[in-house]
């Protein structure tokens, strides 16, 4: 009985491994059309010319990626009303950034009398924005 149990443990043990790896295998998808390096063919300086609808990246003032420690921005201590729901949520690995995604209604914040569906969130590595001049 207990030769049978081990080899029961190891057949487990084993699929889980495997199964693990071929996860691991699949969960990085590199999406990135455009990336964060000042010099790069696909940084900041070139956004504006990878996609038409992107232009505004040339001469605009205000996009992204901003420096946390400039004067403009303006920092919000809690948000006025917060209205979360447990539902079951997908994150992913797409190289350029670690995304979640609520699947279904997960509720909502209030921030400057404006509520905001939570629908996703992401992050980005190495960060989108700096702060005095530094990504991390």
């Amino acid at each position: 009985m207990k030769t049978s149990t081990c080899i029961l443990a190891s057949i487990i043990a084993l699929l889980f491994l495997f199964g693990a790896k071929s996860v691991n295998a699949q969960e990085v998808e590199d999406e990135r059309e455009f990336d964060y390096a000042k010099e790069s063919e696909k940084g900041p300086r070139k956004w504006g010319e990878l996609k038409k609808e992107w232009a505004a990246c040339k001469d605009g003032k205000l996009q992204s990626p901003i420096d946390m420690s400039n004067e403009r921005v303006g920092v919000i201590s809690k948000p006025e009303k917060r209205n979360y729901k447990p539902v079951n949520a997908t994150v992913r690995n797409r190289g350029h950034d670690i995304s979640l995604h609520w699947n279904g209604d997960a509720g909502s914040i209030l921030i400057n009398k404006t509520e905001y569906p939570l629908r996703q969130a992401h992050w980005h590595s190495p960060s989108e924005h700096t702060i005095n001049g530094r990504r991390y």
